[in-house]
């Protein structure tokens, strides 16, 4: 892609969405892997597969054969915008966001299968015990996968207590 055009999309995608530099950097980044002969577009299949897998739902909305980098990315930008208004927090769209990232194929709940394969895609490798006790400590019932509610508890029980904790350490100090 000539990178005036590249940098005309960057400009109107960031005027238009809630995405900032960096997330649009990603995201192109994502779209030209996918790209295999470098024109710009993606099939519609591709872009619905590379949508679910950024976390997002409802990509299957293209209508059009092939899907334009621009056309992608506002469409991003549109489901941040839409998570965000729905969530009563970043906190909750944050942990939204990254339980979608992690139940792939989004089934609703995340287990030790689906989070090693995550974490070994962002080049962390944790032993398979592990990982299912780590799954066992989010999850609020006695199966070991976690749910996108259980996620988000736990991240907030979380920093309640980390808050907590540097509270009394300012206490001592003071």
């Amino acid at each position: 892609m000539d990178p005036a055009v590249e940098e005309a999309v960057t400009r109107s995608v960031l005027g238009k969405t809630k995405l900032d530099m960096e997330e649009i950097t990603l995201l192109k980044k994502m779209f030209k892997y996918y790209d295999t002969d470098s024109d710009g577009h993606l099939t519609r299949d591709e872009a619905s597969t590379l949508y679910r897998e950024l976390g997002y739902t409802g990509g299957n909305h293209w209508s059009q054969k092939r899907v334009p980098l621009e056309a992608f990315l506002l469409k991003c930008g549109l489901e941040k915008k839409s998570m965000l208004e729905s969530t009563s927090s970043v906190l909750e769209y944050r942990s939204i966001h990254t339980s979608r990232l992690l139940d792939q194929p989004l089934t609703g709940f995340t287990n030790s299968f689906k989070l090693k394969n995550y974490l070994n895609e962002v080049g962390l490798e944790i032993e398979e015990g592990r990982v299912e006790r780590i799954c066992e400590i989010i999850a609020s019932g006695d199966e070991p996968e976690f749910s996108e509610e259980d996620l988000g508890e736990y991240i907030s029980m979380n920093l309640r207590m980390a808050q907590g904790v540097a509270n009394s350490m300012k206490e001592e100090e003071g």
